[in-house]
């Protein structure tokens, strides 16, 4: 089975998210806290491009992990341990004095806006066929390891 179209919702959805935290970081301008750091950041606060970035490429790996796999309980395994993550990585820039609570929730926020438009975009290209016309059109077959043998 090819994934042409699963990699493409992920590439868009990071490259989108990455692109509405630029803009968004260079039009509101917030300065980061002043408080005691525990490691040197540079850049505006919000929002938090650790936490969009991160809950971009996990909420549609959980979308991807629950769709796919069959064992329910492996997926929710999985699914919960990169919410977990999704929701450490977030208190960890508060923690670390990088941001304020309201820069990674706007993160978060980027994210699940961006990874729904994105998961209904592959559900509508999926209703249309497109995974199809990616896997006739743009699949590159390697005969590397279909040598004859020889007879001596």
């Amino acid at each position: 089975m090819n994934n042409k179209l699963e990699a493409i919702c992920c590439v868009f959805n990071i490259g989108i998210t990455g692109f509405t935290n630029l803009i968004l970081k260079n039009t509101v301008k917030r300065y980061r806290p002043m408080e005691i750091r525990l490691i040197d950041a540079h850049g505006y606060s919000f929002p938090s491009g650790h936490s969009s970035i991160s809950t971009a490429i996990g909420l549609v790996l959980i979308y991807f992990i629950l769709k796919r796999i069959k064992n329910k309980k492996i997926a929710y395994t999985l699914s919960g341990l990169i919410f977990t993550y999704l929701i450490l990585v977030g208190i960890s820039r508060v923690y670390l004095g990088v941001h304020y609570p309201t820069d990674v929730l706007g993160g978060w926020v980027i994210a699940i806006i961006w990874s729904y438009i994105t998961i209904s975009a592959y559900k509508f290209c999926m209703s249309k066929g497109v995974n199809k016309f990616l896997d006739k059109y743009f699949t590159i077959k390697l005969n590397i390891f279909k040598h004859k043998a020889k007879s001596i």
